[in-house]
């Protein structure tokens, strides 16, 4: 019997014994820090029906439900690729600097309404969560959404190759992942490669002719659909399929959108940030271009709450927590701060956390991000900055406070019994600051 064979046996595709369901097939994945061969038998135990090792000390197991391979992560990617193939489902493909798990989530409010939609589970967008997505596709399926993140060029190309989309977007392109990709024209370089793949095989692109870079970038894609999120800013030439206005940003993000047929229609969100606007936008756009009802959309849209730590506002110990700390970077940043300080009212308090993985340009990108913010210093009441790169990037003359880490930063608020304040928290996610409120 094949392993694909065996696979379709399984009831699914799972990597961590902690939540392992019956029948499942369990993928012993190696990491810097772990090696999941070790627990292939509790897997076995936990109801797993096969477990798939490369640990020499299974090559000649006969014990049942062991698979032996020479790599279970290449096995797992070829064998979520083959099972692509197998996939009736349309399948849409998207990735950018900032926003593509925001979007992602809005996609499947909006399209479930309408097609039997899958999509990428939290943030599991690389090349283990990408397969793993693929894997646990229920075969009847009309969408899939594969969410694609990256920290290096060559990954977008290896993620296309696996879910193979026939539909794209790229949200942005922006300042993240500078250590792997160098600087911007390097970030262009990798989201491009998803456009590459679409035009290589005659795939559909979305792009939103407003968003700086798209409509270059996506020149030699042969099947583009435009939408705008600004009427003014649409080149002579291009028809969007819709166009977009925001009307109110807060407490939560209020949007008219005009499509083709000419009528006008207002959607009311839960979600708050201007920078969230351009997600909702692409919802839109993609639930008209699937022939969604205006009624389908705006139900999507209006349902969807924000979680997983982003662009939540909480109330904890008497303070209002502006929580939007899954992750950030020189350009995420700055809009969720702008945010901040428009909305929130006094007292305020900006907690910074740490902006990893940008290299080369960290010291730099921090330390302007400092001297933007003390530019603006009468707009907050405290400065609180956490992790070993502002602290690098901090001069003594800063008005602002430095801890070492989240723990420190939660510690500290208990102990000055602060309430009646607007904190902002927001940070990359080797940081967590989510530990300060949840």
């Amino acid at each position: 019997m094949t392993l694909y064979q065996k696979f379709l046996e399984s009831a699914g595709a799972c990597i961590d014994t902690r939540k392992i369901g019956d029948g499942e097939m369990f993928f012993a994945l190696k990491g810097p820090n772990f090696d999941a061969n070790e627990f292939a038998e509790e897997a076995l135990a936990k109801g797993a029906r096969y477990a798939v090792v490369d640990h020499p000390k299974f090559k000649h197991s006969s014990q049942p439900g062991i698979i032996y391979v020479d790599d279970v992560l290449k096995i797992m990617q070829d064998l979520a690729k083959y099972h692509r193939t197998k996939l009736q489902s349309k399948v849409l493909a998207l990735t950018g600097s900032n926003g593509k798990t925001t979007t992602k989530e809005l996609l499947y409010s909006v399209l479930s309404k309408k097609l039997k939609t899958h999509a990428t589970a939290g943030n599991f967008n690389n090349l283990i969560g990408l397969p793993l997505t693929l894997l646990n596709c229920p075969a009847d399926a009309e969408m899939l959404i594969l969410e694609m993140g990256a920290n290096h060029i060559g990954e977008i190309r290896d993620l296309c190759s696996i879910g193979q989309p026939h539909y794209g977007l790229i949200t942005n392109i922006g300042k993240a992942h500078f250590e792997g990709f160098l600087n911007l024209e390097g970030v262009k370089k990798a989201k491009s490669e998803l456009y590459d793949y679409l035009s290589e095989n005659d795939g559909v692109a979305f792009i939103n002719i407003n968003e700086v870079h798209l409509h270059e970038l996506s020149r030699n894609i042969k099947n583009r659909v435009f939408y705008s999120t600004d009427p003014k800013g649409v080149p002579d030439g291009i028809v969007p399929i819709v166009q977009t206005q925001l009307i109110r940003n807060h407490p939560h993000l209020s949007i008219h959108y005009t499509a083709n047929s000419g009528k006008t229609i207002q959607v009311d969100t839960q979600l708050p940030g201007t920078y969230n606007y351009p997600n909702i936008a692409t919802a839109i756009a993609v639930g008209l271009y699937f022939e969604l009802t205006d009624h389908q959309i705006k139900t999507g849209l209006r349902e969807y709450q924000p979680k997983i730590n982003r662009s939540q506002w909480l109330a904890n110990a008497g303070n209002q927590f502006f929580l939007d700390a899954y992750n950030a970077n020189p350009s995420s940043m700055r809009v969720s701060v702008s945010y901040f300080l428009e909305n929130a009212p006094h007292p305020r308090i900006l907690v910074l956390g740490d902006m990893l993985e940008l290299g080369k340009d960290s010291y730099k990108e921090h330390r302007d991000l400092l001297n933007d913010l003390l530019t603006k210093r009468e707009q907050f009441e405290q400065l609180w900055l956490v992790g070993k790169e502002f602290a690098v990037a901090m001069d003594k003359k800063d008005d602002a406070v430095h801890f070492p880490n989240s723990a420190e930063v939660k510690k500290h608020l208990e102990n000055e019994g602060l309430t009646g304040h607007h904190i902002f928290l927001k940070g990359s996610r080797g940081i967590a600051l989510e530990k300060i409120v949840l």
